[in-house]
């Protein structure tokens, strides 16, 4: 019904105004609908467990001391709801208490960032870590069109730290088999048939087959039995056990080159190699053409010239040099509205971003649509190509090294459907 007003006349006592059975009627009849709304009609009900319930499904959440303190989840869906000792707030959802950020908490309290294990250190950056499945602090390395990562062979997580010390030492993989260590030389406990680990060589001791493996063992001191000849013709046991005073005894090589299916000798063999020959039958010394001694003597590395500040690129059948940093970008398509980016500064799937290119820097395009969607970068909205420092297809993988000369603004976009494209600004 409409709210009902008390007519209390103009002047006192004017006698137009209500009278008093009348006023009370409708002051009765006003709290009759409001106990009736808010209540069962002769009480009020709004009040629950400490909450106003105005509708029964929406809840006005009053303060609470303590998490334990808070009612049901189930119970209240959708309540939101303050928690003093926490100096937090919490809405009720799916069963349980969501507890909401706030401008003044850590960016820890997320459940997928992790920066209490290792501290952020000024200028860090947040990383995907897909073994733990959070964002910890991790330093990027500088370079255009944001991304980041490792640049040195010492600087991945599952290699050695320091070069020092190793010099001409040769890289293994560790003994728990999920990272690379570096070693010196080799011991002759790193032949797998060889164990001088379980058991330390003591000295004088040798090498004896155990059954499965050369392991080391006291040498024997007497002989395996038969007649005890203490002297042979006048001469002490001790004359015959010395190599030297035997006549007619073999020659014995004492070394490398002295072995009859090595090298005869050493010369001309300096910083060679030795393998075995073609027909499996001798050793044999081989140059740096049948055996890799520097980093451009490998079949899929071609770093011939390289200058300083270079890097190698892997072009997709191999590494070859590049000078500079490179960045690398997936393009794919969302319908024939717009392209999708992923890669380095894309942390997920970007439509039509505007991208930033430094000058002097190297972007690769690889276009994942094909003919669908070639990809063209152009003066302008619309313009016409812009070719300088382009390689490749428009429809497959593209390389853009930006000239120092290039214009402050390009623009991407699809040959065939000119609604997917966007802004390229060039930065110094």
């Amino acid at each position: 019904m409409t709210r009902q007003l008390i007519n209390t006349g103009i002047l006192p006592n004017d006698g137009q105004g209500d009278s008093l059975r009348d006023a009370g009627t409708k002051l009765n009849s006003n709290f009759s609908e409001l106990y009736t709304a808010l209540g069962n009609g002769t009480a009020l009900t709004i009040v629950n467990n400490q909450l106003l319930n105005a509708t029964g499904s929406n809840k006005v959440s009053f303060l609470y001391s303590n998490l334990s303190d808070l009612p049901s989840a189930s119970t209240y869906h959708g309540m939101f709801a303050h928690v003093h000792n926490e100096n937090a707030s919490y809405y009720a959802h799916a069963g349980a208490w969501v507890k909401l950020a706030d401008e003044n908490k850590s960016i820890d309290i997320l459940s997928d960032v992790d920066t209490s294990t290792a501290a952020p250190t000024n200028g860090q950056a947040l990383v995907w870590d897909q073994g733990t499945s959070k964002w910890k602090p991790q330093t990027i390395q500088a370079g255009g069109g944001g991304g980041g990562g490792a640049t040195t062979f010492l600087a991945l997580t599952d290699t050695p730290t320091t070069f020092s010390g190793y010099a001409n030492g040769f890289l293994r993989v560790n003994g728990t088999g999920d990272g690379l260590v570096l070693v010196n030389n080799f011991s002759i406990d790193a032949l797998s048939d060889v164990d001088t680990t379980t058991t330390a060589p003591t000295s004088g001791q040798v090498l004896k087959w155990n059954g499965s493996q050369w392991a080391p063992a006291n040498d024997a001191t007497s002989g395996g039995g038969g007649l005890d000849a203490d002297t042979l013709d006048g001469l002490d046991s001790t004359y015959f056990l010395n190599y030297n005073n035997l006549s007619n005894k073999p020659s014995i090589p004492t070394t490398f080159a002295g072995l009859s299916d090595t090298p005869a000798n050493f010369s001309g063999a300096a910083g060679r190699f030795v393998k075995v020959n073609g027909s499996g039958t001798a050793l044999e010394f081989v140059t740096g053409s049948s055996a890799s001694t520097a980093l451009n003597d490998l079949s899929d590395v071609t770093a011939s010239g390289a200058a300083q500040g270079d890097v190698l690129y892997y072009n997709g059948s191999g590494w070859v040099l590049q000078n500079g940093p490179v960045i690398r970008w997936t393009i794919g398509n969302n319908g024939a509205s717009d392209y999708t980016f992923s890669g380095p500064g894309f942390p997920s799937a970007k439509n039509d971003p505007v991208l930033y290119l430094m000058r002097g820097h190297t972007y690769v395009f690889v276009n994942t649509t094909g003919t669908n969607h070639p990809f063209e970068i152009r003066v302008s909205n619309g313009g016409s190509p812009y070719t300088s420092g382009l390689s490749g297809s428009q429809s497959g993988t593209q390389s853009f090294t930006v000239p120092m000369d290039a214009p402050s603004t390009l623009y991407y976009q699809c040959t065939i459907h000119g609604g997917m494209g966007n802004t390229i600004n060039i930065v110094s």
